[in-house]
């Protein structure tokens, strides 16, 4: 009986593991067409660099000039290290222009590049968010 218990308490860890690992969203509702593609410029209000997914906030005016904050969601932040991206490559409250593939009809967009106002270009890891046709 013991044996059972413990075959059972092992099988459960392995499966709720391997579920977990499966549990991460598909990148497919971010738009491939060149034709939604963004390019923002604008004021950053937020940098999260974190794993699973780091997310800048990005406050740019719309098309009527109204303030309104785009989320770029990224690669986690050991890949965007390996890129060169660190925490502190970005800070809150300077100005960047952004490139990205948004899902249409929102203010969400998978992080294409970053170019800071010195001309830094800072580029994530590619994923299957990023199209094809992209060559930044």
């Amino acid at each position: 009986m013991r044996r059972w218990l413990r075959a059972l308490a092992i099988l459960t860890v392995v499966l709720g593991l391997t579920v977990e690992a499966f549990a991460h969203h598909s990148t497919a509702y971010y738009s491939k067409e060149q034709k939604d593609f963004v390019k923002i410029q604008g004021k950053v209000v937020r940098w999260e660099y974190k794993s699973p997914h780091s997310q800048l906030y990005v406050e740019a005016p719309d098309k009527d000039g109204k303030p309104v904050v785009w989320r770029f969601e990224s690669t986690p932040a050991a890949w965007l290290l390996r890129e060169g991206v660190k925490q502190d490559s970005i800070t809150v409250g300077e100005i960047v222009t952004v490139e990205g593939f948004p899902i249409p009809g929102q203010l969400f967009a998978w992080l294409g590049k970053v170019t800071k106002a010195d001309g830094t270009r800072l580029l994530p890891q590619r994923s299957s968010a990023t199209p094809d046709w992209w060559k930044p």
